[in-house]
């Protein structure tokens, strides 16, 4: 049984309704799951404070001794009872444990219900605090003088892609607009380039259906140990990327400092 399962014999447990066989396994259950020794607690004080639901009243002093004569009197024996009285009499003691079991229930599927629904919106919250913390940490990577950045472009029209180097991070961050989505079996690939020097490939990446892209790439040690970088270009490439470009840059810009 799973645990919903289990959770639906709390109720019972905790009226003693439960038979032998079904005690026992609910109780081996019990003893491994700390949700279900929670909820059968909550249960067996909803079901004892139903005890103190009905008013009380005291009897005027001195009456009490008449007063249940002059009843007893008026009632019939119960051996005169007729058998559809009997069976009444009989269905009392059973009427109000049904009744105490049903408001038990209730009351447990309604602490089920608001103990899943705070779980729920702890699981939110959580997941919007990770969220903003990435976002934190992607734009403090933009930002500072160890940051360069550098603007393609084809010749003549208006960027649309950026790649900042961070590094203090030993990050490349890559934002691309209007880029169309490279086909299957393609990808994007980015080079640093240094004057008379064989590119060295910065990492792929692919744009999304509308042509934009924010990717993050590890800074490789070649690129680190040859000191400053004059351009960056931009190539498209078979999937898993190249050794070296196979064709001439689509888009080509200079590295600068961000500030």
């Amino acid at each position: 049984m799973n645990h919903e399962q289990w959770s639906g014999s709390a109720a019972a447990y905790a009226l003693g309704a439960l038979d032998t066989d079904e005690r026992a396994a609910f109780e081996e259950h019990l003893a491994s799951c700390a949700m279900c020794r929670a909820e059968t607690d909550e249960l067996r004080e909803t079901a004892a404070m139903l005890a103190y639901a009905a008013p009380t009243r005291d009897a005027p002093p001195g009456t009490l001794r008449e007063r249940v004569l002059r009843e007893a009197r008026a009632v019939r024996p119960i051996s005169a009872a007729r058998p559809a009285d009997r069976r009444n009499i009989h269905a009392v003691p059973w009427l109000a444990a049904a009744a105490s079991l049903t408001i038990a229930v209730l009351v447990g599927m309604q602490l089920r219900s608001e103990r899943s629904q705070r779980e729920q919106l702890a699981v939110a919250l959580d997941s919007v605090r990770t969220d903003l913390a990435a976002r934190d940490s992607m734009l403090a990577a933009f930002f500072g003088p160890e940051v360069h950045v550098v603007s393609l472009s084809p010749t003549g029209e208006k960027p649309s892609m950026r790649v900042f180097w961070n590094h203090t991070r030993n990050i490349f961050i890559v934002t691309a607009f209007n880029i169309p989505r490279a086909p299957d079996g393609k990808t994007y690939q980015l080079w640093a380039i240094r004057n008379g020097k064989p590119p060295l490939s910065m990492g792929t990446f692919n744009t999304d259906a509308t042509g934009r892209a924010t990717a993050i790439l590890a800074v490789g040690d070649d690129i680190n140990a040859g000191g400053f970088i004059d351009l960056c270009g931009l190539t498209m490439e078979p999937a898993g990327g190249s050794p070296q470009p196979t064709e001439q840059p689509r888009l080509l810009g200079p590295w600068r400092h961000t500030d």
